[in-house]
């Protein structure tokens, strides 16, 4: 290969990376957008087959269905309002495999309809590249920094 074919292939492999990024950023806020507004579709579309979900306080939540359960059990819009908010991610990726940390917050609605901060913590991701090249979770964890409970009407 000659040195326009050894910079062209650079090129390539960084184009790659950015493509890869930018599409795991793509499932890292398909998740908040699911879960607040209740698409199901979307949500299942981001997890693999195998997946684990680690929320805090209990036990992890194993498989695509299992997490499916975790989901129909979860609030969503427009019974409650809530946003899950992902900030400052960082992304490496190694090939059909890659790691995502970020920081979240969650805030919620209160019985007068003001918001309030209910959590925020940091999201440690694993994610890999399926068949069909879309990237999907393979591991997430939340780690829950600051957790205020909900309002209670009555």
């Amino acid at each position: 290969m000659g040195d326009d074919g050894a910079r062209l292939a650079r090129i390539e492999a960084r184009l790659r990376v950015l493509e890869d990024e930018r599409e795991i950023l793509a499932t890292l806020s398909a998740y908040g957008h699911a879960i607040d507004y209740g698409d199901e579709r979307a949500f299942l579309d981001c997890w693999s087959e195998t997946a684990v979900l680690r929320w805090p306080w209990r036990a992890p939540i194993e498989g695509r269905a299992a997490i499916a359960a975790a989901f129909r059990a979860h609030t969503h819009a427009p019974e409650a309002y809530h946003k899950h908010m992902l900030m400052e991610p960082r992304i490496t990726v190694a090939g059909d495999a890659a790691t995502a940390d970020s920081y979240y917050a969650r805030m919620d609605r209160d019985d007068e309809g003001r918001p309030v901060l209910r959590s925020f913590g940091r999201y440690r991701d694993r994610l890999g590249r399926g068949p069909d090249g879309r990237w999907r979770f393979v591991e997430r964890i939340a780690e829950n920094e600051a957790h205020i409970a909900p309002p209670r009407k009555g």
